[in-house]
């Protein structure tokens, strides 16, 4: 029998239409880091007296199901946690798709390119219908270029807006913002000779923004399997609820999040009851591309931060024959965190001294169709001490809390674009 290998560990969840009713679709196989989710169940010591030094038989305790789960910060699949943590997202298109044509050279007479599968032929003589004029330049031919895409009456070549950059690139921007114009296909012909290169097949970075907001009453609940095919084990954690999310902030390393799940409890088998469940690519984004701003300015003294964001999950824990709790409420919303800073001005001075909150985001960007934003609306900073320690820079720390902003009725907000279609 071989060894169970935490390289070939598996993670997959669903969300629950009923608390603790694992559904038998759905599933998607989540990355991550490190879990020990799965039931505990202790051992009381006899109290007896009477039988001698010798210890008598212990009693089983209740039955408890709590982790802490280490998942990478990618663009797709964080947003499963955050859905688990916040309750469902708004989620509207936000980015549309481009894309271009790279020429080299002039084409030649008769090469093509084809536009969500038209065709334009390039053409010396006076063109008609779908065709393109090649001027006395290279700059010409992509005037002429754009004039006949832009006022093409094919839906599907219309459903674009077309430009020249450079005098040697055609770009292509689709009309409608979102996911539709990842499909807009886009070809440049080799013979005869366009002498064009294509961006891609089609289209890219279409994305929509899913925004995330705390405060939700009804916060949905999960089935989670965490397999060991080597044994083979897989448990299936049922009634799990996100309770809090820890960001650990620097200049360098993984950007990963910690995610601590209470579960109602824990089925075991010797196959998965997940099926085939879909995955999603990994795009993880890194702790370079991040930065954290005060009232939409960067702080540039930041050293470390970290946020933390917590339903304050309540187990309701009442007398049942199974040991187990029999589901979770949420509590109060507590959104805080810390940042240390060098101290090379007074500005959170300053405004720990006043007792004024701002704003304080935190943001990781790949592009505009791939990004990640944590807003704090109304944060309090304290007054931190200066910690000298040596020769060395100075640093000061703030505990910052965020507290309910009146005007937007929410402690925080989190924004995932990405091309995802929904969570």
């Amino acid at each position: 029998m071989a060894r169970a290998r935490g390289a070939n560990a598996v993670m997959a969840a669903v969300f629950e239409a009923t608390y603790g009713v694992t559904p038998g679709t759905g599933f998607r196989k989540l990355p991550f880091v490190s879990a020990n989710l799965g039931e505990e169940q202790s051992l009381i010591e006899s109290d007896l007296l009477g039988y001698g030094r010798d210890p008598l038989t212990p009693a089983y305790d209740v039955v408890s199901n709590e982790s802490d789960i280490v998942v990478p910060m990618d663009h797709r699949n964080f947003g499963f946690w955050l859905k688990a943590l916040f309750g469902n997202p708004t989620t509207a298109a936000s980015v549309a798709a481009k894309g271009s044509i790279l020429f080299s050279a002039q084409p030649v007479a008769n090469a093509t390119v084809t536009i969500a599968g038209t065709a334009f032929t390039f053409v010396s003589s006076a063109p008609t219908g779908n065709q393109i004029q090649i001027g006395a330049n290279l700059g010409a031919t992509l005037t002429n270029a754009v004039t006949a895409l832009n006022a093409s009456v094919v839906p599907a070549v219309a459903a674009a807006t077309y430009a020249q950059t450079g005098g040697n690139t055609l770009t292509i921007t689709h009309d409608t913002l979102g996911l539709g114009g990842n499909s807009f296909t886009i070809a440049a012909s080799t013979t005869p000779a366009s002498n064009g290169t294509v961006s891609g097949a089609t289209l890219t970075g279409g994305a929509n923004g899913h925004t995330f907001v705390s405060g939700t009453q009804n916060l949905p609940s999960m089935s989670i399997e965490v397999g060991l095919p080597d044994v083979p084990f897989f448990g299936m954690n049922y009634g799990a609820r996100a309770n809090s999310l820890s960001i650990q902030a620097q200049r360098s390393g993984l950007l990963s999040a910690t995610v601590n799940v209470i579960a109602q409890g824990e089925a075991t088998a010797i196959t998965t009851g997940a099926g085939t469940p879909t995955a999603l690519d990994v795009e993880r984004f890194s702790q370079f591309q991040g930065s954290i701003t005060r009232n939409g300015a960067v702080l540039g003294n930041i050293v470390s931060a970290e946020l933390m964001y917590s339903n304050n999950l309540e187990k309701i824990e009442v007398i049942r024959s199974d040991g187990r709790i029999a589901d979770i409420d949420p509590g109060i919303v507590k959104c805080s965190g810390n940042l240390n800073a060098r101290f090379q001005d007074t500005s959170l001075l300053d405004q720990a001294t006043a007792r004024t909150p701002c704003e304080i985001a935190f943001g990781w960007t790949i592009d505009a169709s791939r990004s990640l934003l944590f807003t704090a609306h109304r944060v309090f900073l304290p007054r931190g001490n200066r910690q000298i320690q040596g020769p060395g820079g100075i640093q000061m720390p703030f505990a910052w809390q965020a507290a309910l902003d009146p005007v937007l009725n929410k402690t925080c907000t989190v924004v995932l674009t990405n091309d995802v279609a929904s969570y």
